[in-house]
């Protein structure tokens, strides 16, 4: 099978292309970015591609170049931030690939579910948020509902922690984008059947996580799985669903300070001659940090909780994957559990194991099991507790 990775220079991508191309069943990976970007791709073609990559400039902005990059692919993986998932998602009805992302902060991917009517009828598939969270968390979400006939509740929870040490003052783990996004936008929750907007870090949860993430405070942020699963699960009743990020507590003080200056602003201030958002300012300056160097030392755990009625009795169900640096990439957690399972979904798309079509959630479009599977081949292994309370 051929797969486009779009964004294929991109830290997060670097998961899926070492995944895609050590994968037997994946004959080709066009790796897409644009030409400034060309030193990069071409690193990784060569380091990683295991003579199965090629590289193809695109401009994202470019229709045409778009459709370039997916023309003759099975699958498209985007890599690109979720500003241009409508537009990677065009150029992919318009081939006739199938897609997935890494996600769209709620809004677009509300945006991107409205086309699901679209999708079916061309008999594609657009697996909406891929990754760790959303990806993962998901996939367990879709298991935990699977198994219960009515839902009060499904919570999903990501913790992480990193123990690297870096003499630069800051170390940004995913895209600066996404982060200010996510530490400055109103975040959402799902009460008593309908939204809510809250404000970032209200909703505080304290959570002991196994280590060494630990126990660490956890609040909403504005995520793609709170748009998807409870539209999901509306036919079970799902009365109640959050999502909530834990950083570590350093990197979350400077983030919120940062956000509270202003930095997380869109609103172009003028400076001398020139105008540009405080956003726009920090997202270009991130990419001049220095990155750690030595062994990755980040880790994370994924736990979803839900609860629901089986068979007339009251369950209560846990799934939790605890995810470390992953030694055979000598990768970081991060790009490893979000980039690996972008890949491996992308090879399930491919293979004909995803069956379901049009713009879903994976919770809906990934078959748990056999995601596992393939997940635990990585290392990844997933951990179930079912309980059944006595009133």
């Amino acid at each position: 099978m051929r797969i486009t990775v779009m964004g294929a220079a991109g830290v997060q991508a670097q998961g899926v292309i070492r995944d895609l191309c050590s994968s037997p069943e994946v004959m080709e990976v066009i790796l897409a970015d644009l030409e400034k970007l060309k030193d990069v791709l071409a690193f990784r073609a060569k380091e990683w591609g295991e003579g199965k990559a090629k590289v193809q400039f695109t401009d994202a902005t470019n229709p045409e170049s778009l459709r370039a990059a997916v023309r003759g692919s099975k699958v498209t993986a985007n890599c690109i931030g979720h500003d241009f998932n409508l537009r990677v998602m065009d150029a992919c009805i318009a081939e006739g690939s199938h897609y997935l992302d890494m996600g769209g902060l709620f809004h677009v991917a509300r945006k991107q579910m409205l086309r699901d009517a679209e999708w079916k009828a061309k008999g594609l598939t657009g697996i909406l948020g891929m990754g760790s969270a959303p990806g993962i968390v998901s996939v367990m979400a879709g298991y935990c509902a699977a198994r219960l006939d009515t839902i009060e509740y499904i919570y999903l929870r990501d913790g992480i922690a990193n123990y690297a040490k870096s003499d630069f003052p800051i170390t940004i783990p995913y895209a600066a984008q996404t982060l200010l996004q996510e530490f400055t936008d109103p975040a959402y929750v799902f009460e008593n059947g309908d939204w809510k907007e809250v404000q970032p870090f209200t909703l505080g949860e304290v959570i002991d996580f196994p280590q060494p993430v630990g126990t660490m405070t956890v609040y909403p942020t504005i995520h793609s799985e709170v748009a998807t699963v409870p539209v999901a699960f509306k036919s079970k009743g799902i009365k109640h669903m959050n999502f909530k990020l834990g950083l570590p507590a350093d990197f979350e003080q400077k983030m919120r300070f940062l956000s509270g200056i202003g930095f997380g602003s869109t609103k172009p201030l003028k400076v001398k001659d020139a105008e540009i958002a405080p956003r726009d300012y920090f997202v270009a300056l991130a990419e001049t940090f220095p990155k750690p160097a030595g062994k990755p030392a980040d880790y994370k755990c994924l736990r979803v909780d839900a609860k629901g009625v089986k068979n007339g009795e009251e369950v209560e169900i846990r799934t939790e994957m605890m995810c470390s640096p992953y030694e055979p990439w000598n990768m970081k957690t991060g790009p490893f559990t979000v980039g690996g399972p972008v890949g491996i979904t992308a090879r399930m798309l491919g293979a004909g194991i995803i069956t379901e079509r049009g713009c879903v959630g994976p919770e809906i479009g990934v078959p748990p099991e056999k995601f596992f599977e393939y997940c635990a081949k990585r290392g990844l292994h997933t951990k179930v507790t079912i309980t059944r309370p006595i009133a």
